[in-house]
C-alpha cells in the first residue's frame, strides 16, 4: 500500500508549498518513528532530511540546512544524559 504525502516546501516568496509524493507503507512508518525520535513533525522531518541532501550534493543550492536536534529533544537529552 502507499500513502500520498503532501510536504510542505519553500517557493519564490518564501511561502510553503503544499507537494504530494508517493512513499512506500514501510518507508513512511520509518520515516515517522525517526520524525518522533528526533520531536519533529513528520513535515520537518522530511525537509530537514532533504535540506541535508541538498546541500550535500550542491555548493550552490540556496540552502539553510537545519543542523538536527530541536530544542525540545536537546531537553529531554541533557535531562537524561545526568541520569546514574
Amino acid at each position: 500500500m502507499q500513502y500520498k504525502l503532501v510536504l510542505q516546501g519553500e517557493g519564490r516568496t518564501g511561502m510553503k508549498t503544499p507537494v504530494t509524493v508517493r512513499i512506500e507503507t514501510q518507508l513512511l512508518d520509518e520515516a515517522r518513528r525517526c520524525a518522533s525520535e528526533e520531536n519533529r513533525t513528520l513535515t520537518n522531518f522530511i525537509e530537514t532530511v532533504l535540506r541535508r541532501r541538498v546541500a550535500e550534493t550542491s555548493s550552490k543550492a540556496p540552502v539553510t540546512p537545519n543542523t538536527g536536534v530541536t530544542r525540545t529533544a536537546r531537553r529531554i537529552k541533557d535531562k537524561t544524559s545526568h541520569v546514574a
